[in-house]
Protein backbone atom coordinates (compact mmCIF):
# COMPACT_ATOMS: atom_id res chain seq x y z
CA UNK A 1 0.00 0.00 0.00
CA UNK A 2 1.14 3.58 -0.85
CA UNK A 3 2.17 5.95 1.87
CA UNK A 4 -1.30 6.71 4.22
CA UNK A 5 -2.72 9.70 3.39
CA UNK A 6 -6.06 10.03 4.49
CA UNK A 7 -7.61 9.08 7.89
CA UNK A 8 -9.13 6.13 6.73
CA UNK A 9 -5.95 4.88 5.05
CA UNK A 10 -3.61 5.38 8.12
CA UNK A 11 -6.20 3.31 9.89
CA UNK A 12 -6.33 0.79 7.58
CA UNK A 13 -2.34 0.30 7.38
CA UNK A 14 -2.81 0.42 11.27
CA UNK A 15 -4.86 -2.36 11.13
CA UNK A 16 -2.80 -4.39 8.74
CA UNK A 17 0.15 -3.97 11.37
CA UNK A 18 -2.08 -4.77 14.18
CA UNK A 19 -3.01 -8.18 12.96
CA UNK A 20 0.04 -9.23 11.58
CA UNK A 21 1.73 -8.67 14.56
CA UNK A 22 -0.94 -9.71 16.99
CA UNK A 23 -3.62 -11.59 15.46
CA UNK A 24 -7.03 -10.79 14.23
CA UNK A 25 -8.82 -10.87 17.75
CA UNK A 26 -6.11 -7.78 18.34
CA UNK A 27 -7.80 -5.10 16.61
CA UNK A 28 -9.72 -3.43 18.64
CA UNK A 29 -10.14 0.35 18.25
CA UNK A 30 -8.03 1.13 21.09
CA UNK A 31 -5.71 -0.87 19.63
CA UNK A 32 -6.30 1.30 16.46
CA UNK A 33 -5.66 4.30 18.29
CA UNK A 34 -2.60 3.48 20.17
CA UNK A 35 -1.27 2.19 16.24
CA UNK A 36 -2.36 5.09 13.97
CA UNK A 37 -2.93 8.11 16.77
CA UNK A 38 -6.28 8.73 15.46
CA UNK A 39 -9.32 9.62 17.91
CA UNK A 40 -12.13 7.08 18.98
CA UNK A 41 -14.37 8.92 17.28
CA UNK A 42 -12.44 9.42 14.53
CA UNK A 43 -12.66 5.44 13.92
CA UNK A 44 -15.80 5.11 13.06
CA UNK A 45 -16.16 8.27 11.40
CA UNK A 46 -13.92 6.96 8.85
CA UNK A 47 -13.90 3.57 8.55
CA UNK A 48 -17.96 2.72 9.61
CA UNK A 49 -16.91 -0.34 11.81
CA UNK A 50 -14.26 -2.42 12.68
CA UNK A 51 -15.97 -5.44 10.52
CA UNK A 52 -15.43 -3.11 7.12
CA UNK A 53 -12.16 -2.39 8.61
CA UNK A 54 -11.06 -6.28 8.63
CA UNK A 55 -13.14 -6.62 5.11
CA UNK A 56 -10.74 -3.89 3.77
CA UNK A 57 -7.61 -5.51 5.45
CA UNK A 58 -8.23 -8.89 4.44
CA UNK A 59 -8.80 -7.36 0.71
CA UNK A 60 -5.30 -5.56 0.83
CA UNK A 61 -4.15 -8.45 2.32
CA UNK A 62 -5.38 -10.63 -0.58
CA UNK A 63 -3.78 -7.85 -3.32
CA UNK A 64 -0.16 -7.94 -1.26
CA UNK A 65 -0.40 -12.06 -1.43
CA UNK A 66 -1.59 -12.38 -4.93
CA UNK A 67 0.82 -10.17 -6.59
CA UNK A 68 3.66 -12.20 -4.79
CA UNK A 69 2.18 -15.58 -5.85
CA UNK A 70 1.36 -14.58 -9.32
CA UNK A 71 5.12 -12.79 -9.92
CA UNK A 72 6.31 -16.59 -8.67
CA UNK A 73 3.65 -18.37 -10.79
CA UNK A 74 4.95 -16.47 -14.08
CA UNK A 75 8.85 -16.50 -12.93
CA UNK A 76 8.80 -19.92 -11.95
CA UNK A 77 5.88 -22.21 -12.40
CA UNK A 78 3.47 -23.68 -9.58
CA UNK A 79 6.79 -24.97 -7.15
CA UNK A 80 7.79 -21.26 -6.98
CA UNK A 81 4.38 -19.59 -6.07
CA UNK A 82 3.89 -22.71 -3.67
CA UNK A 83 7.11 -21.70 -2.12
CA UNK A 84 6.58 -17.89 -2.29
CA UNK A 85 3.03 -18.86 -0.31
CA UNK A 86 4.67 -20.57 2.08
CA UNK A 87 7.43 -17.53 2.62
CA UNK A 88 4.78 -14.79 2.35
CA UNK A 89 2.47 -16.52 4.92
CA UNK A 90 5.36 -16.95 7.53
CA UNK A 91 6.69 -13.64 7.21
CA UNK A 92 2.51 -12.35 7.38
CA UNK A 93 1.01 -14.74 9.79
CA UNK A 94 -1.55 -12.45 11.00
CA UNK A 95 -2.53 -11.67 7.44
CA UNK A 96 -2.34 -15.19 6.14
CA UNK A 97 -4.75 -16.33 8.40
CA UNK A 98 -6.75 -13.44 7.93
CA UNK A 99 -7.40 -14.66 4.53
CA UNK A 100 -7.65 -18.15 4.82
CA UNK A 101 -10.58 -16.90 7.41
CA UNK A 102 -12.25 -14.63 5.20
CA UNK A 103 -11.98 -17.20 2.47
CA UNK A 104 -13.82 -19.63 4.26
CA UNK A 105 -16.73 -17.23 5.16
CA UNK A 106 -16.59 -16.25 1.22
CA UNK A 107 -16.01 -12.38 2.46
CA UNK A 108 -12.79 -11.69 0.07
CA UNK A 109 -13.36 -8.60 -2.23
CA UNK A 110 -11.71 -7.48 -5.35
CA UNK A 111 -8.32 -8.31 -4.68
CA UNK A 112 -9.17 -11.95 -4.80
CA UNK A 113 -11.42 -11.59 -8.21
CA UNK A 114 -8.14 -9.54 -9.21
CA UNK A 115 -6.12 -12.83 -8.21
CA UNK A 116 -8.59 -15.31 -10.23
CA UNK A 117 -8.10 -12.89 -13.79
CA UNK A 118 -4.33 -13.57 -13.42
CA UNK A 119 -4.23 -16.93 -12.62
CA UNK A 120 -7.11 -17.36 -15.31
CA UNK A 121 -3.93 -15.34 -17.53
CA UNK A 122 -1.38 -17.76 -16.49
CA UNK A 123 -3.57 -20.98 -16.97
CA UNK A 124 -4.75 -19.86 -20.66
CA UNK A 125 -1.07 -18.96 -21.33
CA UNK A 126 -0.18 -22.76 -20.25
CA UNK A 127 -3.20 -24.52 -21.78
CA UNK A 128 -4.52 -25.93 -18.61
CA UNK A 129 -7.83 -26.08 -17.14
CA UNK A 130 -9.97 -24.72 -20.11
CA UNK A 131 -13.17 -24.55 -19.34
CA UNK A 132 -13.39 -26.05 -15.71
CA UNK A 133 -15.04 -24.39 -12.87
CA UNK A 134 -13.34 -21.81 -10.83
CA UNK A 135 -14.03 -23.21 -7.54
CA UNK A 136 -12.30 -26.71 -8.75
CA UNK A 137 -9.60 -24.67 -10.04
CA UNK A 138 -9.38 -23.07 -6.98
CA UNK A 139 -9.41 -26.53 -4.95
CA UNK A 140 -6.53 -27.50 -6.63
CA UNK A 141 -4.22 -24.91 -6.67
CA UNK A 142 -5.16 -23.32 -3.17
CA UNK A 143 -5.92 -26.26 -1.66
CA UNK A 144 -2.69 -28.18 -1.41
CA UNK A 145 -1.29 -25.24 0.20
CA UNK A 146 -3.75 -24.91 2.65
CA UNK A 147 -2.62 -28.36 3.29
CA UNK A 148 1.28 -28.15 3.18
CA UNK A 149 1.01 -25.04 5.78
CA UNK A 150 -1.32 -27.27 8.03
CA UNK A 151 1.35 -30.23 7.77
CA UNK A 152 3.98 -28.01 8.29
CA UNK A 153 2.91 -26.71 11.39
CA UNK A 154 1.49 -30.33 13.22
CA UNK A 155 4.81 -31.59 11.85
CA UNK A 156 7.50 -29.52 11.70
CA UNK A 157 8.86 -30.75 9.14
CA UNK A 158 9.79 -27.92 6.08
CA UNK A 159 8.45 -28.45 2.46
CA UNK A 160 11.91 -29.01 0.72
CA UNK A 161 12.20 -28.23 -3.26
CA UNK A 162 11.59 -31.35 -4.54
CA UNK A 163 8.43 -31.87 -2.44
CA UNK A 164 7.55 -28.18 -3.90
CA UNK A 165 8.58 -30.05 -7.47
CA UNK A 166 6.31 -33.33 -6.96
CA UNK A 167 3.30 -31.12 -5.54
CA UNK A 168 3.73 -29.04 -8.91
CA UNK A 169 3.52 -32.06 -10.98
CA UNK A 170 0.37 -33.66 -9.37
CA UNK A 171 -0.97 -29.97 -9.36
CA UNK A 172 -0.45 -29.59 -13.30
CA UNK A 173 -1.70 -33.02 -13.99
CA UNK A 174 -5.29 -32.30 -12.34
CA UNK A 175 -5.33 -28.94 -13.86
CA UNK A 176 -5.11 -30.58 -17.02
CA UNK A 177 -7.65 -33.45 -16.41
CA UNK A 178 -10.11 -30.87 -16.05
CA UNK A 179 -9.75 -28.61 -18.74
CA UNK A 180 -11.87 -28.96 -21.99
CA UNK A 181 -9.33 -27.65 -24.46
CA UNK A 182 -5.82 -29.51 -23.18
Amino acid sequence: MKSPSTPAERLLVAALAIIDRDGIDALTVRALIAESGISNGSVYHHVGSLDRLVTAAADEAVGAWSAAFLDALERGGYAAAAAEDRRWSRAHPGLAALIERNGRRGELGSAAAGFGVGLRTWLDSQRLAAGAPAQVVAALVLGPLAELRRLEMATGRDTSKADFEILEAAVINGLKSVGTGS
